[in-house]
Parts: structure tokens; C-alpha cells; sequence
């Protein structure tokens, strides 16, 4: 299995629903990825899609990055940094 030494963070998407979606793209086309929530979220467990602050952030190895930043824009119309 490769390593990956630079990961970079794409987001914030809406929710981890949202990114959990991506996610599922992503493993069907074997890129590595990493799911994160702000703290506070992840700190007390809160879920949802309408949560206020319940951002999620998707992590790469950068030679994915262009690729799964296309994908983002793709699925939603929504550009992440």
C-alpha cells in the first residue's frame, strides 16, 4: 500500500452527509481520502444537516487534490477551498 506524506483539506462542505457522499465517489475511484469535523461537532456528537457550524472537511493526498476538488464542484455547484 503507498503512503501518502501530504495531505490537503477541502471544504468546508455542510455537513458530514455531504461529505460521506464524497466519500463513496471517492472509494469506487480508489483515492484516499479522510473525513473531519470541526471540533465542537465531533466533541459532542451533534449530527445533522441543518446543524448550525456542522461543517465537514475531506483530506487528500495532493496529487488527488485537483481531481477531488473537480468531483466537489461537480456534485454540488460548490467550490471548495
Amino acid at each position: 500500500m503507498k503512503q501518502f506524506h501530504n495531505w490537503k483539506k477541502l471544504g468546508p462542505l455542510p455537513s458530514v452527509l455531504y461529505a460521506e457522499m464524497v466519500g463513496e465517489v471517492l472509494k469506487e475511484k480508489e483515492i484516499p481520502y479522510h473525513i473531519s469535523q470541526d471540533w465542537f461537532t465531533s466533541a459532542y456528537g451533534i449530527h445533522g444537516v441543518s446543524a448550525v457550524g456542522n461543517f465537514a472537511y475531506i483530506f487528500v493526498p495532493e496529487e488527488f487534490y485537483q481531481e477531488v476538488h473537480d468531483i466537489i464542484k461537480g456534485m454540488f455547484d460548490n467550490e471548495p477551498e
